[in-house]
């Protein structure tokens, strides 16, 4: 399903510590950085390795032209071909996808290259076309960057084409191509042999692993068993991705004895205030102690402010994603400011995670890069710097690691190997989906800080406890005289 930006992003951003002090300062500020980053924003952005009219002769299926570099070893040249948001509705994703992948290139560049199992190098040549947020510009640049260009690898962005829109593309043309794609659970292909037209590898969770994080630990404060019913209202937008995550969460709050609640609406019309207030003053009237649900930006910050004034306040609010996404979205979530502490979110990384790569032998860590990004944007933090800087990471070592520079053999070595990246150990199933997601989800809470005197929400890593970034939970959730709980729990991660 294509994602509508102007009233829905399917998938949430990255989890960000975002401190929202001036909700216009902030989105002047973002707005300024994004178009200073990206030179022009009309027009195709590429690194200092990397222009939008391509040179290579390399191709998904042939051995690349060997020359020689500046010491004398022999070199050839390896195209990651990327269509990137670089206008429209999802400009801010592909802005800062882009800026990511030219730091990823420049960094393996500047380490050598790529190893190959020839004993030559492979410098990396990005070539980035804009698609103007739209999924039919998208297959026109694909195209065009697999036979002009030759790229030997796509990279994705978050926001952009269509999912399954851009597996199915990967598949026709047999090209690797890996990015945040949201690879639902129930259209994993089984048995494995039925994978072998995948060729989309997605760096990112699924609908599962959202229902298990929030779950595992709700059922820890507030089980149900004989005689105590806990009941959970499900809010769902009408999208692919929300009711999956309906389907899921539904699925294994009843395998846990959860009782699912008949006010539960599933067919959300987005930015609907009357459907909000129905759906909430109906969740209050059946003592709903929980809601769980997959919303957007805006409806997150409506369906907040809407309890506010109804007077409802239940035990916890496990929104994913939808909470989690300023700056981006700081005209929506932003604008809750103080009323969003306490709330839940969920998503597969975040700028406090302390985690490494390992690329091509080198150690890069989390810190310095996101560190690298702040600086060069006046001290804004990423939201998704480390998923595309991942997905780079699995391309290079799987060129490195293949036995050749065919599509076949790229493929079946990302298929083959585990990989150390900015969100842990990453591998894939058959059908391209991260198998580590699960052990590797971030449970976060929005929760205030000081910050010159003033209480502002910023978002604190609760799961895995290894990693988290505050020392309390808010639990149970109120507007106001909020209880902190310590954390993390006594006794093991409650992560699934």
């Amino acid at each position: 399903m294509r994602r509508n930006f102007s009233n829905r992003s399917r998938r949430s951003v990255s989890t960000v510590a975002v401190v929202v002090v001036v909700v216009v300062i902030l989105i002047i500020a973002a707005a300024a950085g994004y178009l200073a980053l990206s030179g022009k924003s009309t027009s195709a952005t590429t690194s200092s390795t990397s222009t939008t009219s391509s040179t290579s002769t390399v191709s998904t299926t042939s051995t690349p032209v060997v020359t020689t570099n500046s010491s004398g070893t022999n070199s050839s040249v390896v195209v990651f071909g990327a269509s990137l948001s670089l206008t429209g509705p999802a400009q801010p994703f592909g802005l800062e996808d882009n800026w990511t992948l030219n730091a990823a290139v420049n960094y393996v560049n500047s380490i050598g290259g790529i190893p190959l199992k020839n004993g030559q190098h492979a410098m990396v040549k990005l070539v980035v076309l804009d698609d103007q947020s739209s999924d039919t510009t998208s297959l026109s640049n694909y195209q065009t960057l697999i036979t002009n260009d030759h790229a030997i690898v796509l990279m994705g962005q978050l926001g952009t084409i269509d999912d399954l829109i851009a597996g199915n593309f990967a598949s026709q043309h047999q090209i690797p191509l890996i990015g945040p794609y949201y690879l639902s659970a129930a259209k994993q292909c089984t048995p494995a042999p039925s994978c072998s037209s995948s060729w989309v590898f997605g760096t990112f969770h699924n609908e599962t692993n959202e229902a298990h994080i929030f779950l595992n630990w709700f059922k820890t404060v507030d089980p149900p068993s004989p005689g105590h019913n806990v009941t959970i209202a499900f809010f769902e937008e009408t999208d692919d991705s929300a009711q999956a995550n309906y389907v899921a969460g539904k699925a294994y709050a009843q395998q846990l004895g959860y009782q699912i609640c008949t006010c539960s609406d599933t067919t959300f019309s987005g930015a609907s205030s009357t459907e909000m207030n129905t759906f909430l003053t109906a969740a209050k009237s059946a003592g709903a102690d929980a809601v769980f649900g997959l919303p957007s930006p805006s409806d997150a910050a409506l369906m907040i402010n809407t309890a506010k004034q109804i007077g409802y306040q239940p035990k916890a609010w496990l929104l994913t994603r939808g909470t989690a996404v300023a700056p981006f979205a700081v005209p929506q979530i932003g604008g809750i400011g103080p009323l969003a502490s306490g709330v839940m979110s969920a998503f597969p990384w975040a700028p406090g995670l302390p985690y490494s790569a390992d690329i091509l032998g080198h150690n890069l860590s989390n810190p310095t890069i996101v560190s690298q990004y702040v600086t060069a944007h006046g001290g804004q933090l990423p939201t998704l710097e480390g998923v595309y800087y991942s997905g780079f990471a699995v391309a290079v070592d799987a060129i490195s690691q293949a036995d050749n520079l065919s599509n076949v053999a790229i493929r079946a070595a990302i298929r083959t190997h585990t990989y150390q990246t900015f969100m842990g150990p990453m591998s894939f199933s058959p059908g391209g989906q991260w198998i580590q997601s699960d052990q590797y989800m971030l449970m976060q809470q929005w929760q205030l800080v000081t910050v010159n005197g003033t209480a502002i929400p910023e978002l604190k890593i609760l799961e895995p406890t290894n990693v988290a970034t505050s020392n309390y939970i808010i639990y149970p959730f109120t507007f106001a005289n909020q209880t902190q709980v310590p954390w993390p729990p006594a006794g093991t991660s409650t992560s699934g």
